[in-house]
């Protein structure tokens, strides 16, 4: 390995390791299997984007003391699992060019200049949260490095990411950081006001299952440990909040 010292190392951030192939494909032979943690040396990058168990990374050269070849990005992180944002997910260290088709853009707040919170969709069970830095390189290509990204489980009809529902929600946490990035479950209730065949709803209840801040160094989102007393203001200008039928 000394002679491959000045390639980039990277970590495999699977528990179950990840498998080494002769060549940029699932179907090419398996030579191998990197454990979990386990470190390789990038010698290449397939230019393609590929889309895998619900990522789109790309494929690597790699070369490991468990054999060399070529690995899925997905499952590679370029810093040492344990030294990982709380929470990450394989699409933390991602760097792109083009936006990413296997997901769905559904929100974007912008921090500052060069750093954005951006919410996107795979499918009704699959939200995530990307904490990305924007690098304008070109006129003509922009690129996008994914600091941090974390799995949101929403696992029941009635709670909603805050940043989809509102157009804005950031108020101060119990440690005086503003909250960011939350899931709230949301109770309505009918005022008795009938509007044509529906009637009138009002928000009865509102909490805040969990709740992110952006850290100091603004590398990735910081879990706020207690939720309890934070309060929230629902701000509505697109009046989503409608009315539904019986």
């Amino acid at each position: 390995m000394g002679c491959f010292s000045n390639y980039q190392s990277a970590y495999v951030n699977d528990g179950a390791g990840l498998k080494i192939r002769s060549a940029p494909k699932l179907s090419s032979e398996k030579m191998g299997t990197v454990p979990y943690k386990g470190e390789v040396k990038i010698l290449e990058k397939d230019q393609r984007l590929t889309h895998i168990d619900g990522f789109e990374n790309y494929w690597y050269k790699i070369k490991s003391e468990e054999g060399d070849g070529w690995v899925f990005g997905g499952y590679l992180s370029f810093k040492h699992p344990d030294l990982l944002p709380p929470g990450s997910n394989s699409y933390t260290g991602l760097v792109y060019h083009h936006p990413i088709r296997s997901i769905k853009l559904i929100r974007t707040h912008i921090i500052n200049e060069g750093l954005y919170l951006n919410i996107y969709q795979a499918d009704p069970k699959h939200i995530f949260a990307f904490l990305e830095s924007k690098d304008q390189i070109s006129q003509n290509i922009t690129e996008w490095r994914i600091l941090h990204a974390i799995t949101l489980d929403i696992p029941q009809k009635d709670e909603e990411i805050l940043n989809r529902v509102t157009a804005q929600c950031f108020t101060p946490g119990l440690d005086g950081k503003e909250v960011i990035l939350a899931i709230l479950k949301i109770q309505m209730r009918k005022t008795g006001v009938t509007i044509g065949n529906h009637y009138e709803m009002a928000l009865d209840k509102l909490k805040i299952r969990k709740a992110w801040t952006l850290s100091e160094d603004e590398l990735f989102l910081q879990p706020v440990m207690k939720t309890k007393g934070i309060e929230c203001t629902i701000f509505d200008p697109g009046n989503q909040f409608k009315a539904i039928s019986e």
